[in-house]
């Protein structure tokens, strides 16, 4: 597939994702970004759920075309081939998971009983957490011993550092009146991350072109 369309991809689901939330935000009465999770949006019974749903599911299909060209990428390096493949391949996991986080097994709505669905999101939460972090490692890995983009490596090791920080973060706010906000700097964090590899391709790209 194209590297340059690949790569777009992954230059526009970040900006996708941020326009979800405050759209999402726009549209329900009440809602806090300060205090309120970005997943709350797609709770059962929100408001405008439907398009939220299909913003989320082009945003995560975006996330998989982008791991896509970062795993084209790769296959054209001569170092660390095979840790690069690994780290492309979970980025690839991480989109196909997130197309479901929001639709199929969407949080429940705040006090609310628990629910299956509602369950199953906060470990694919977690898992998400993980396979991002992991990817970062192994992608950052691979662009040192490649010596491909010069420091994105260390940019990624410093990345997957204040990730772990603000998760914990995260994790000491839960239900505090600045949850959200704890939430949406480790989200931030990691899609800075994601818009620098993409845009750092797709000039690398319209170089070989």
């Amino acid at each position: 597939m194209n590297q340059r369309f690949l790569s777009m991809c992954g230059v526009i689901a970040p900006v996708l994702f941020v326009f979800i939330a405050i759209l999402g935000g726009a549209l329900r009465p009440g809602y806090s970004h300060i205090s309120d999770t970005v997943s709350e949006l797609f709770s059962p019974g929100s408001p405008n759920k439907l398009l939220l749903d299909t913003l989320h599911t082009i945003f995560a299909l975006l996330l998989v075309l982008f791991g896509i060209g970062v795993l084209q990428l790769v296959r054209k390096s001569q170092q660390s081939k095979l840790i690069g493949i690994i780290g492309a391949s979970m980025f690839i996991a991480m989109g196909l998971l997130s197309v479901s986080t929001a639709t199929i097994f969407p949080q429940d709505a705040r006090g609310s009983p628990p629910t299956f669905p509602g369950e199953m999101h906060k470990l694919m939460s977690g898992v998400l957490s993980l396979l991002s972090i992991f990817s970062m490692l192994l992608i950052g890995i691979w662009s040192n011993r490649a010596k491909i983009f010069p420091g994105f490596g260390t940019y990624s090791f410093i990345t997957i550092g204040v990730i772990i920080l603000s998760a914990g973060f995260f994790v000491a706010k839960l239900q505090s009146p600045i949850m959200g906000l704890a939430e949406r700097i480790t989200i931030l964090v990691g899609f800075l991350w994601t818009f620098t590899l993409a845009l750092k391709m797709f000039l690398l790209a319209q170089i070989q072109k």
